[in-house]
């Protein structure tokens, strides 16, 4: 292999990381602000509270140790918003949204088809013994 190969297949070996690492960066940045978009949705009264205060309640919501704590969390804050729309003349839903509401409740990991590397339909892992049409082994 000559010089000049050996560089043009350096140069390729560096593109391919660089743009392995940017769409890894655009991946993150897409699921960032899918959070983002996420958290100003569920927060009740959202529209009514400022940047600090949404950043204040994520924040808080996140060192609540038991569902209880922030269930009664959700209600003052609930309370809040309701009195705060009621000043400022504004309806609001009259109960809050309800744990895992929101764009993405339903995207989580769990039970589902999904596309990983599992037993898949039709595969011996889920197909009963002698269910196939072929000649058994």
């Amino acid at each position: 292999m000559n010089e000049n190969m050996k560089q043009q297949m350096s140069h390729a070996k560096w593109l391919t990381s660089a743009l392995l690492a940017a769409s890894s960066l655009i991946g993150v940045g897409h699921v960032f602000a899918q959070d983002q978009v996420q958290a100003q949705v569920q927060i009740y009264g959202s529209q009514l509270m400022t940047t600090a205060e949404r950043t204040e309640y994520q924040t808080k919501m996140r060192t609540l140790k038991t569902d209880s704590e922030r269930d009664a969390f959700r209600l003052d804050h609930h309370t809040k918003m309701a009195t705060r729309a009621t000043e400022r003349g504004i309806t609001l839903p009259s109960t809050p949204p309800g744990v895992g509401a929101g764009p993405k409740s339903n995207l989580g990991f769990g039970a589902g088809p999904g596309s990983g590397k599992g037993a898949g339909q039709g595969s011996p892992a889920n197909s009963p013994a002698g269910g196939g049409k072929g000649p058994g082994r």
